[in-house]
């Protein structure tokens, strides 16, 4: 069974980068964890004529706050005029029509940037969306690996 996430990374992914759990770069996710029958080829024939096409995002990052079970996660939350929600909607619309589980999706999704070790992001800045990634989440690599298996563009 494949694991992935939809997410929009602020520096450029390729696919076929790889990552360690521990070393995620800066993204943002549009969709949570889910997990299909399917292989990352029909996923990826599935959700990119959703990204095709799609246009730039300019977030604003508006406030720190904490996530996570226990409120320890740092985060910068980002403010989205209707561009990432609309992305999300059409998203997990695609996967809920083939019957792709998508109950992890929150109902109370706020986008964010959690810090990493690649640093975070300071309220007031702008954060451009210029790249969508499908990550695969059990890659061949192992559990406590990344991989990314498909970028599209966001055009400007």
């Amino acid at each position: 069974m494949g694991r992935f996430a939809v997410v929009l990374p602020l520096e450029p992914l390729a696919a076929g980068d790889a990552f360690p759990v521990s070393a995620w770069p800066l993204h943002v996710t549009v969709v949570e964890p889910f997990e299909t029958h399917r292989d990352a080829g029909w996923v990826v024939a599935l959700l990119g004529p959703v990204l095709h096409g799609r246009r730039e995002i300019e977030a604003a990052a508006v406030d720190r706050a904490m996530f996570g079970t226990r409120r320890t996660v740092p985060v910068t939350l980002l403010r989205d005029d209707g561009p990432l929600g609309a992305m999300r909607v059409r998203l997990l619309a695609a996967l809920r029509e083939a019957d792709v589980d998508v109950a992890r999706a929150r109902a109370d999704y706020r986008p964010h940037v959690t810090d990493t070790s690649h640093g975070s992001v300071p309220p007031g800045s702008s954060v451009p969306l210029r790249q969508a990634a499908l990550v695969d989440l059990r890659p061949p690599e192992g559990r406590a690996m990344r991989t990314v298996v498909a970028v599209w563009p966001l055009e400007g």
